[in-house]
């Protein structure tokens, strides 16, 4: 017998296979029997079970929710069993830790230690922002690689990472239907100015972002 999380990580390892994603109520229809049965426990709430689980899975790193109920495998650890995922993806996120200084860094002089959306310079309400998320990233390199970050306030860093909003090739911001009018009345009332000064790198990067969360 194996254990939930370990049949839960192959479940998600063998559906995202076929079509990349795979939502919760997928696996349910689809896995839970063979889980149950590699478990060899129901439980009194499986569903349940298997959503705690998936819980679990995603705090430690290994797979990636996007927020609009599917989930997803993360970068480089797809073909590994679930403790070796886990310890791959807590090394890389020692690493991007050690290196989120130099990040935060030249992003700082990137963009001359000004949020560009609300012209914020306090350091201890700016955020160094990934465009392709660190779990997201193919290599450590990616990772710290400025071209693959904004600086942003708090809360436009907060709504960015969810994918609650986006932006353009001309840095002008595109809002998720998933965002109520009253957040996104407190996002603008922040400030609302344009992304300057786009790199090349930054409009690619961009552009996957507004892909993986649908915002056109």
């Amino acid at each position: 017998m194996i254990s939930w999380r370990e049949a839960a990580w192959a479940a998600v390892q063998r559906r995202a296979d076929h079509n990349g994603w795979v939502t919760r109520a997928e696996l349910i229809d689809t896995e839970l029997p063979r889980i149950i049965s590699e478990v060899g426990s129901e439980g009194a709430t499986p569903a349940q079970t298997l959503s705690r689980v998936l819980q679990e899975l995603r705090d430690a790193g290994v797979i990636i929710f996007d927020g609009q109920g599917r989930y997803r495998l993360a970068a480089g650890v797809a073909d590994e069993p679930l403790e070796q995922a886990i310890a791959t993806e807590a090394l890389a996120l020692r690493k991007t830790r050690i290196g989120q200084g130099p990040f935060r860094t030249a992003l700082l002089a990137r963009w001359q230690g000004r949020c560009p959306l609300t012209g914020i310079v306090e350091p201890e309400l700016l955020r160094a922002s990934h465009i392709i998320p660190w779990n997201r990233c193919e290599s450590d390199g990616e990772r710290v690689d400025p071209e693959n970050g904004l600086l942003l306030s708090a809360l436009w860093d907060a709504a960015f990472d969810r994918g609650l909003v986006s932006f353009g090739d001309d840095g002008v911001a595109l809002v998720s239907s998933r965002l109520s009018g009253a957040s996104l009345a407190v996002l603008r009332a922040s400030g609302e100015g344009v992304l300057g000064q786009l790199s090349a790198g930054n409009r690619s990067r961009l552009r996957w972002h507004r892909e993986e969360h649908r915002i056109s």
